[in-house]
């Protein structure tokens, strides 16, 4: 056996091995993912609230599955659930905000994957909707 067979082998079980093996854990992306389209959801909501459209959001829990419903004068407007693996939390019962952006109620949401907890931070006078990353948070790099 020659040296360019014997590295032409090598490559392909090590190229094999890569495809096979590496089964990596997307739910971390996903979890960021959900954090940021809550987030964003949060402040449309507000947006509209500025405008006048009194809406509001729940977060609830559904046949096990984190759930945020968005209504309008109790009517159902939207409904959006969160991956089975994620976990979504609020001490907040109804998010509103009032005309002028400030909120009904402050507190905090939390995106929960596993051992790691993102933080979403509706703050009480001015209705700032803030989520923590980095050295801020206890994300795992």
């Amino acid at each position: 056996m020659s040296l360019a067979e014997l590295i032409i082998g090598m490559s392909l079980v090590i190229l094999l091995i890569g495809i096979v093996v590496p089964k990596s854990d997307s739910g971390y992306m996903k979890a960021e993912w959900e954090r940021r389209k809550l987030c964003s959801e949060l402040r449309l909501l507000k947006r509209k609230n500025l405008s006048g459209i009194g809406e509001y959001m729940r977060i609830a829990k559904v046949n096990n599955r984190s759930c945020y419903r968005t209504f309008f004068d109790l009517k159902l407007i939207k409904e959006k659930y969160v991956d089975k693996d994620i976990k979504v939390a609020s001490n907040i019962k109804r998010i509103m905000f009032k005309s002028d952006g400030i909120p009904m109620d402050s507190g905090t949401i939390e995106v929960r994957y596993k051992e790691n907890t993102y933080t979403i931070t509706i703050t009480p006078i001015s209705g700032r909707i803030l989520f923590k990353e980095g050295i801020y948070s206890n994300d795992k790099e």
